[in-house]
């Protein structure tokens, strides 16, 4: 392995709470928006970067994964990282894109 690749800490990484992440995570129902959030992303305007409504479902993807990832190492009796966790996710979010809501 490439030294510069032998990260030591990506353990302590959380998840990239990118767009594919809240998509499918509200596709499956474990993201709920409220009424007017739910309005402006599925008309995909574009919400102000750094506002609350962006803080909010990014946060909140954060925190899902999280779980998520603690839930999946306690099923499985294996560790797990949160990068883990988002590959995994942004893969099936990549397949399902053209197929769920934004």
């Amino acid at each position: 392995l490439d030294p510069r690749l032998d990260f030591k800490d990506v353990d302590q990484l959380t998840i990239f709470p990118d767009y594919r992440l809240p998509q499918l995570l509200r596709h499956f129902g474990v993201l709920k928006y409220s009424e007017t959030l739910s309005e402006l992303v599925d008309a995909q305007e574009e919400l102000p970067a750094g506002g609350a409504m962006e803080f909010e479902i990014r946060a909140c993807t954060i925190h899902c994964c999280s779980r998520l990832r603690a839930m999946l190492s306690d099923h499985y009796g294996k560790t797990l990282i949160d990068v883990h966790v988002d590959w995994a996710l942004w893969q099936k979010g990549e397949a399902e894109k053209d197929t769920i809501k934004p």
